[in-house]
């Protein structure tokens, strides 16, 4: 009787020296590293050495720490000795809003053999932009001492909401009464993602003159700039100075605290026609040249109240205000209707080109980065299963930076019609047999 031919090459690939390597495996006395069946411990294992000490390198990818499930990974001495959790479920990464409930940390690992270091990933590791949260994945680079050294997230993209906003209040003593912009002040920051990687706000007051409430980077949290609104005195006085106003808030304001490559947005809130109107026309093309987006909004209860024309005001704000007047110039009769605008407000600075896009398809935001991992001669290859409408991708982190295919490279590889199932493959023809017929 023939072999079949690959029975016959893999035979005679086994007699080719250096091709086969052989081990022993003690049976009778094994020695048995217990764990937490529940934290799935001993998902993934790899070796580790160091000076000649064996370890082992254990992930648990549903292991808790402190409140939270994220997985860990274990150092579990080979000869005797218990095992030590790393922690490097604490890892946090800097300037985003993260998280790591569910992360699954330690469900791949990878170990370098030229410095013995290892890769730890979380694939299911996230991240919140606006409303929405992205399973970027993110994987720790842990040195041959067990140290974490980097951490590393090359599907990682800044956020759409990556905003710094600065409001701009008319404080001086036509603004009555002052409790109506407080309220709108504080439903509209509400309504903002304010957070690592999102939105920061800064608040300034005028009238005659300018002052600092708080600074872009003051607060991190909803909760805080809320509480610190709350405390926002009218500090009053008998002109109007809106330009300066913008002009403080444009050359100091968006500079303290603010952050490189995030959109600038500015809210002009006043209730008169300025004193120093004048200015307006350099201070805009400023504004312009730097582009800050501006909001304004004219409050026309002081006018009302008085039964004065409000055009030239009018006319003023819309002017103040970004182009085209009608998606970032709003008026309103009095100090009490601003709360009407609070949702058409946070709608149009959320609508700002790219930012709250309904996105009928996906790049990189839920990539799973780390579902796999592979270190290569110049870096790590990292499998990520939700690339591109998870049809899947591979990337690449070196020591010079990241690769990252492109969705058209894998489309050129892998068009869509080898993904559709052929018509033929769809058809079937049932085969009846009744017994007796």
């Amino acid at each position: 009787m023939d072999l079949p031919r690959g029975l016959v090459v893999a035979w005679a690939l086994s007699l080719w020296p250096g091709f086969t390597d052989t081990f022993n495996m003690d049976t009778r006395k094994p020695r048995v590293i217990p764990g937490s069946r529940t934290a799935f411990f001993g998902y993934t294992v790899q070796q580790h050495d160091i000076s000649g000490n064996k370890w082992l390198v254990v992930g648990a990818p549903l292991e808790t720490n402190g409140y939270q499930k994220t997985g860990d990974v274990y150092k579990c001495p080979v000869i005797h000795g218990n095992c030590t959790k790393l922690n490097l479920g604490r890892v946090t990464l800097s300037n985003v809003s993260e998280r790591k409930d569910n992360m699954r940390l330690g469900l791949s690992l990878a170990t370098n053999p030229k410095d013995n270091s290892f890769l730890a990933c979380s694939p299911l590791w996230s991240h919140e932009c606006g409303s929405s949260y992205y399973t970027t994945g993110m994987c720790s680079r842990v040195n041959s001492n067990f140290r974490f050294s980097k951490t590393m997230a090359p599907a990682l993209q800044r956020c759409q909401t990556y905003m710094d906003i600065v409001i701009v209040l008319d404080g001086s003593n036509g603004i009555y009464p002052w409790v109506e912009v407080q309220h709108f002040l504080i439903n509209i920051l509400k309504k903002f993602y304010i957070g690592p990687g999102q939105i920061q706000v800064g608040v300034v007051q005028y009238g005659e003159d300018v002052v600092h409430e708080f600074h872009l980077n003051d607060y991190r949290s909803v909760k805080d700039v809320v509480e610190a609104a709350s405390h926002i005195e009218q500090r009053g006085g008998t002109e109007t100075r809106t330009a300066f106003g913008i002009e403080f808030a444009r050359s100091e304001a968006f500079q303290k605290g603010g952050r490189k490559g995030a959109k600038k947005v500015m809210i002009v809130i006043t209730d008169g026609e300025s004193h120093d109107s004048p200015d307006l026309e350099k201070v805009i093309q400023q504004s312009e040249r730097d582009n800050v987006t501006r909001y304004a909004v004219a409050v026309l209860g002081y006018y009302n109240r008085r039964g004065i024309n409000p055009e030239t005001f009018l006319n003023e704000i819309k002017y103040i205000a970004s182009d085209p007047d009608d998606k970032h110039f709003f008026n309103v009769t009095d100090e009490a209707a601003l709360k009407d605008i609070v949702d058409a407000l946070g709608d149009r600075i959320f609508s700002l080109e790219g930012t709250n896009k309904n996105e009928t398809s996906f790049g990189l935001e839920m990539s799973q980065t780390g579902f796999s991992s592979h270190v290569v001669e110049d870096g790590v290859l990292l499998g990520a299963v939700g690339a591109y409408d998870w049809n899947g991708a591979v990337l690449k982190e070196t020591s010079a930076g990241k690769v990252i295919p492109l969705r058209e490279s894998y489309l050129k590889e892998f068009p869509e019609e080898l993904k559709k199932p052929r018509e033929e493959d769809c058809k079937y023809e049932p085969n009846l047999h009744t017994p007796g017929l």
